[in-house]
């Protein structure tokens, strides 16, 4: 019995993996940013607070539909960037930083 079938098949299953890395490296990252805009979407009030004032208070507010949709756009704008971009890990990388604009809104309007 010889291992060459199986060389083989981890060879083609990795230049499978390597030919469609952008969907394979995008696809959880659009599942994280749907799940955090749902949640926003059900925790935050109507208003939302984006610039917080050395008084407390905050200098701009924005209705709750706005505060869910921005980040979505932003992660959206950065994987299509990843799309058409040669280099696929940085962009990859700034749509994953992008995950914590949902995250931060909702601490400082909830939480804070």
């Amino acid at each position: 019995m010889t291992l060459k079938p199986v060389g083989s098949f981890f060879r083609s299953a990795g230049q499978f993996i390597f030919w469609f890395r952008k969907f394979f490296l995008a696809v959880p990252v659009i599942v994280v940013a749907v799940i955090l805009a749902k949640q926003n979407l059900a925790e935050l009030p109507d208003y939302v607070g984006i610039i917080l004032a050395k008084t407390g208070s905050y200098s701009i507010m924005v209705p709750r539909i706005q505060a869910v949709q921005w980040p979505l756009y932003i992660t959206g704008g950065s994987l299509l960037l990843m799309c058409f971009s040669r280099k696929v890990f940085y962009p990859w990388l700034i749509s994953v930083v992008t995950l914590v604009i949902p995250v931060l809104i909702r601490l400082l309007n909830v939480y804070f």
